[in-house]
C-alpha cells in the first residue's frame, strides 16, 4: 500500500503524578507519530522512543480535572497545531492505548475517506450502547467524573431540552479518532465538539454523543477490533 499522507499523534498534560503519565507503544514505523506534552519530564523519556516529543508551553498542574481540559485542545483542534495541519490524515490515539494495527487505519481511511466522503470515524462502544445515561451512569466509576457529575447531568438535560436525543443507535467511543483534514467540514466537527466539551466537561464521550447528531451523515462508526 502506497503511503499515505498520515500521521498519529497523542498527548499528556499534567504533573509526574498523574495516572495517565505513560508512553504507549508506537503505532507506526511508517508514518510520523508525535506526543504533545507540556510536561517536561515526559519530554525527556520521548527521547528514548522514536515518538516525536513536541512541547506544548501550558502550566503544569496536579489537577486532574484542569489538567485533562488542557489536553482537549490538542485532541480536538489539531488544525491549530502547525505539525499536524498539513496532513490529509489524522489519527488521535488516547496516551493509554496500545498497540494499534496499523494496516487497519490505512484500510479504513481509504475505505471511508477515499472511497466514500467521511469525515470523521470511531470506534463503535463495545460495552456502552444506546443512552447517553448509560454513558453517564459508566463514568460515575471513574473519580474525576464525579467530581463533574452535576455538571455532566445538567449538559445532558440542556440538550435533551434543546432537541437532542438521549438514545441513538450508535455510541461511539473517543479513544482514537480517525480525521479526515481534507474534508470541508472537519474543521467545523472539530470547532462545535470543542465547545460542546467546555459546556459539558471532560468526559467528552458524553459531549460526542450530541455532537454527532449533528453531523451524523459525516462520522462513521467501525465496529471491527482496531488493535493488533
Amino acid at each position: 500500500m502506497d503511503n499515505l499522507n498520515l500521521a498519529f499523534y497523542t498527548c499528556f498534560y499534567g504533573s509526574n503524578n498523574n495516572t495517565s503519565f505513560c508512553i504507549p507503544s508506537l503505532p507506526s514505523f511508517k508514518y510520523n507519530c508525535y506526543y504533545f506534552t507540556n510536561n517536561k519530564t515526559m519530554l525527556e523519556y520521548l527521547k528514548d522512543t522514536k515518538w516525536i516529543g513536541i512541547y506544548d508551553n501550558k502550566p503544569t498542574n496536579d489537577d486532574l480535572i484542569e489538567s485533562c481540559m488542557v489536553g482537549k485542545n490538542i485532541k480536538v483542534l489539531p488544525q491549530n497545531y502547525n505539525e499536524l495541519k498539513d496532513y490529509d490524515y489524522l489519527c488521535f490515539l488516547d496516551s493509554k492505548v496500545n498497540n494499534i494495527n496499523e494496516l487497519f487505519i490505512e484500510k479504513i481511511i481509504i475505505e471511508y475517506f477515499v472511497k466514500q466522503n467521511y469525515a470523521l470515524l470511531l470506534r463503535e462502544h463495545w460495552f456502552i450502547h444506546n443512552n447517553v445515561w448509560n454513558e453517564y451512569n459508566e463514568s460515575m466509576n471513574q473519580e474525576r467524573y464525579k467530581f463533574e457529575s452535576e455538571k455532566y447531568k445538567n449538559y445532558i438535560q440542556k440538550q435533551i431540552n434543546n432537541g437532542f436525543d438521549e438514545v441513538t443507535e450508535h455510541h461511539c467511543a473517543c479513544g482514537i479518532l480517525i480525521r479526515n483534514m481534507k474534508h470541508k467540514i472537519i474543521n467545523e466537527i472539530n470547532e462545535t465538539w470543542y465547545k460542546h466539551i467546555h459546556d459539558c466537561g471532560i468526559q467528552d464521550q458524553i459531549s460526542f454523543f450530541f455532537v454527532k447528531q449533528l453531523f451524523n451523515n459525516y462520522i462513521y462508526s467501525f465496529t471491527e477490533n482496531p488493535f493488533i
